[in-house]
């Protein structure tokens, strides 16, 4: 199994398989019956007598874009797509961060723990509402339409013919719409991937490895449940952002305004109470859940913030107005120019209380978040001197907890805040972008540091933006330059490598040369630049601990830069010239980002490794991010596995996993219904990251408990060797519920063989780097073609190494 095309994993031609079950997504191929029979031993794709060879892939699931008759129209859709793939990137990350916590605690302390999380699910929803407000609602309907629309379609004068609070009720439909967009992506989504339908059971609640428990990919009433709040928060936070708007223009029904104001606000504190009370249905919450409906007083809550959301634009579209705005000045949604602020000083501090949840009391993290929050609102309040002393404490206490580290978990226990800081860096760099890019092409031939300048500086129209999005500029130029400095230390010490790889060549014993049916001899090609490619990707796990720093640094000019008091008539010049080149670079990433998930018209695969890690978990966090191919593929897997082993007691199973479909494999092992395939089943995986990344990322799924394997070190990012060290050696005693002990075999040696090579950049040992009986070293030149060429993550199922393992697995399954 792997998310590769069918023909690949059977080695054959495209023409040459059919599915045997499954849709466009996802299914089981086999070859064409005329084809296997003519197969020789020696031709690729062979089958030995006796075997039934099926691939299942899953490719579809995780990377999908949509199909067409008409090629350009086809291919344009996808390129747009892919592209607006990135909106979603910070939602998986928080999915993400959810799973790395420890989830094998006491129940309170996992509740508390998904509630942090959750809750920075939630702000990132508000942050992305109050990005799509400024640019609708404040800069286009309010402040540019006020006095002209040249830059923007004919079709928007006759909204700019409207008085502003009617301009302003029919912007508000642009984030109404927009959380509707996202809120049927989510439901589409989940009725494609979410198949399983088993419940948790008191007997299970609490298992070991937790997915030993029922229920595991059954999140589909949860995550319609959290998809609602999200929506009634989000369209409450619109209400909310907009209402301060009217009620200095219009004395009489002021109090209106500011009743749906409370109401709005009331209605998000609620949402956020009923997301934290989910945590009770959460799938990895050892305690048996509840029905799959969504509660009633879930819709309550729904019913609260649309009528408020109808009632504030039936009041400002059809209410009376004022037809001079006082002054001359563009009205401004005053109230909104403070909330991006808060929402990003609030979910920074839920990041930094990450780094060290996995070690610390998740009161402690509550509490230094909610002292943080409270600083802010007094800083708002324009209390600054004890504001700036209590968030600057807590801000170096989050830090100090974050130092302490376990060397076997990733980023040394800090996976959870190091998602969450690159979900609110990338969320804030796709804000920025929009938010900047929109103001300076409606400001005409000002540059971007007009739009957060208190003078006019002769600018054609009067654009002004909430001041944070031009601090992250700052910000983003301070981590670019960062960034420049390790670059540079990287190549210094790739330099070093470099001679440590030819000393290792040099000892290594010459491969054996091959010859054609000329007697031409043909020297193996050589392996050290592959092996150098590896060795530097294997360094993916420091690579990401430097971009969470990098967001770090971008993210902390938006809170320290406002706390200086700056004069009326005060003109920082450097700091507008660094607002000016941050609006570059967001413009710049964002378009690398873009380009990345959209430039691949032929494969459908944007950033294949990325999406693939953000689709393996199920969306506990954030109902809007990346649908979880495994909520699908591992119900499939056992279920296929399970009617083959059913029709004939004589059959057996040997799941061969190459790459991330061992995530999937070890996880169908584990499902509590693979009673027959534990018995009558083994395990072959290839290129497989279930130790080096899986197993540090999500100890409780993957790692050392569930699997019985060794811990994993972490790469080291500056040595030659980046492994060196990483010795510890296999689990003694394997557990009877973990993957070692369901497949145990003959004494000393499970049912489970895994190939590696050291030139494969994403491949590594699932067992140990000590020599053991489940980890065997592949070739690592391919010698299956007309010539030698030297194999990376793919090719295995051409070794020699692979045809003996699959006939070592066969023999013991069938003894």
């Amino acid at each position: 199994m792997s998310n590769t095309p069918p023909h690949d994993m059977l080695d054959v031609q495209a023409d040459q398989v059919h599915r045997v079950i499954g849709d466009q997504l996802a299914g089981f191929w086999t070859v064409d019956g005329d084809t296997a029979a003519e197969l020789t031993p020696e031709q690729r794709g062979y089958t030995p007598p006796g075997i039934r060879r099926e691939a299942y892939s899953w490719g579809g699931l995780a990377r999908t874009t949509p199909g067409g008759t008409a090629p350009l129209g086809q291919a344009v859709l996808a390129v747009v797509i892919r592209a607006a793939w990135c909106l979603v990137l910070p939602y998986g990350l928080t999915n993400l961060a959810y799973w790395s916590r420890n989830l094998c605690t006491t129940p309170a302390q996992v509740r508390r723990t998904a509630t942090l999380v959750r809750l920075f699910g939630l702000g990132l929803t508000l942050l992305f509402v109050s990005t799509v407000v400024t640019v609708s609602s404040d800069l286009i309907a309010l402040q540019y339409l006020e006095h002209e629309s040249g830059n923007l379609p004919s079709q928007f004068q006759a909204l700019a013919n409207l008085p502003p609070q009617r301009r302003l009720a029919v912007s508000l439909l642009v984030p109404a719409a927009a959380l509707a967009v996202l809120w049927f992506v989510s439901a589409r989504s989940r009725t494609r991937y979410d198949v399983d339908s088993a419940h948790q059971t008191a007997e299970s609640a609490d298992a070991t490895p937790v997915l030993r428990r029922h229920g595991f990919w059954n999140n589909r009433g949860h995550a319609t449940e959290t998809a609602v709040i999200h929506v009634a928060a989000g369209v409450a936070g619109t209400v909310a952002m907009s209402a301060l708007f009217a009620p200095p223009r219009d004395v009489r029904f002021g109090w209106v305004f500011s009743a749906i104001a409370i109401v709005a606000v009331l209605a998000m504190v609620a949402g956020a109470v009923r997301l934290v009370l989910t945590s009770e249905r959460g799938v990895d919450v050892p305690v048996s859940r509840a029905e799959e409906g969504v509660p009633a007083v879930t819709w309550v809550v729904v019913a609260v913030s649309a009528a408020a959301f109808v009632a504030q634009s039936v009041l400002l579209a059809f209410g009376p107005h004022d037809a001079d705005t006082p002054g001359g000045d563009a009205p401004r949604l005053d109230g909104l120019i403070a909330v991006p602020a808060v929402l990003v000083l609030l979910l920074l501090a839920l990041a930094l209380a990450g780094l060290s949840i996995r070690r610390m009391s998740p009161w402690w993290t509550v509490a230094l978040a909610t002292a943080l929050g409270m600083a802010a609102v007094a800083y708002l309040c324009g209390q600054r001197g004890p504001s700036v002393v209590v968030g600057a404490a807590v801000f170096l206490v989050l830090l100090a907890l974050a130092l302490p580290g376990s060397e076997f978990q990733a980023w040394s226990g800090r996976a959870v805040g190091v998602f969450m800081l690159l979900a609110l860096g990338g969320a804030m760099l796709l804000s920025n972008l929009v938010v900047v890019g929109v103001g300076n092409w409606l400001n005409g031939s000002g540059g971007a540091a007009e739009l957060v300048s208190d003078e006019l500086a002769g600018r054609q129209t009067e654009i002004r933006i909430p001041p944070i999005f031009g601090w992250f500029g700052v910000g983003l130029v301070a981590a670019a330059a960062v960034l420049v400095v390790v670059v540079v230390v990287a190549g210094c010490c790739a330099v070093r490598w470099a001679a440590f790889f030819r000393t290792r060549s040099a000892g290594a014993t010459p491969s054996p040369a091959t010859a054609t049916a000329d007697a031409i001899a043909l020297v193996d090609p050589d392996t050290v630049p592959a092996e150098r490619l590896a060795n530097a990707a294997h360094r993916a796990e420091p690579a990401i601990g430097v971009l969470a720093a990098l967001a770090l640094l971008a993210l902390l000019p938006c809170v320290i830069l406002p706390l200086r008091p700056w004069q009326p008539d005060e003109e920082p010049p450097p700091l507008h010239v660094l607002t000016t080149w941050g609006a570059l670079l967001a413009a710049a990433l964002a378009a690398a980002l873009a380009g990345a998930l959209a430039l691949r018209p032929r494969s459908g695969r944007p950033l294949g490794i990325v999406w693939d890690l953000l689709g393996v978990v199920p969306r506990a966090a954030h109902p809007f991010g990346p649908p979880s191919y495994s909520e699908r593929a591992v119900p499939e897997l056992v279920a296929r596995c399970d009617a083959w082993l059913r029709a004939d007691d004589g059959n057996r199973v040997v799941l061969s996993a190459h790459s991330m479909g061992s995530v999937l494999a070890v996880a169908a092992v584990l499902d509590p219904r693979s009673l027959a395939l534990v018995e009558r089943g083994a395990l072959l995986t290839y290129g497989s990251q279930l130790r080096a990344y899986f197993g540090r990322i999500f100890p409780e799924l993957f790692g050392p408990d569930a699997i019985a394997n060794a811990p994993a070190s972490g790469a080291r990012p500056l040595a030659p060797d980046e492994f060196l060290g990483d010795d510890a050696g296999p689990a003694p005693q394997p557990r009877a519920q973990t993957l070692a002990g369901l497949l145990r075999g003959t004494p000393g040696r499970p049912r489970w063989i895994n190939l590696w090579r050291e030139t494969d950049h994403l491949g590594f040992p699932a067992y140990s780097r000590l020599p053991n009986r489940v980890d065997v070293r592949a070739d690592e030149v391919d010698r299956s073609g007309y010539l030698p060429t030297v194999a990376g993550h793919s090719g295995y199922v051409r070794t020699p190494q692979y045809r003996d393992a699959l006939a070592e697995l066969r023999r013991f399954i069938e003894a």
